[in-house]
């Protein structure tokens, strides 16, 4: 991580444990998703690595939506400078339509892998 990379993913971190209160989807944004939905995965996930229940696996894809909550909300709620991350130092733009997809394709892997 970079320092503005590192900013960003403390501020997305922050506004999601404050149930993003006070944030407001950027202008250039079109999606059509609810604040809850993204609320309701970083809980549900969050939850699964503060218990650390369940095989690595299932704990690995807990993380995988965690993290994808917190690109997301970087990308809907803050500046444009935001929607790049940092790689093994390789910088790579995320966009608000690709994290919604991982976010839910991912989410509902690890709910059925729950059952």
């Amino acid at each position: 991580m970079n320092e503005v990379d590192e900013k960003y993913h403390d501020l997305a971190l922050k506004a999601l444990f404050k149930g993003l209160y006070d944030c407001r989807i950027q202008d250039d944004i079109s999606l059509n998703i609810e604040k809850s939905e993204i609320l309701k995965a970083f809980d549900y996930s969050g939850n699964i690595l503060r218990s650390n229940s369940g095989d690595d696996h299932y704990r690995m894809m807990a993380e995988a939506v965690f993290e994808t909550c917190i690109r997301l909300a970087r990308c809907l709620f803050f500046p444009m400078e935001a929607r790049t991350i940092v790689l093994q130092d390789k910088q790579y733009p995320i966009s608000a339509e690709q994290q919604i997809d991982v976010l839910r394709r991912n989410l509902k892997e690890l709910e059925q892998y729950k059952s």
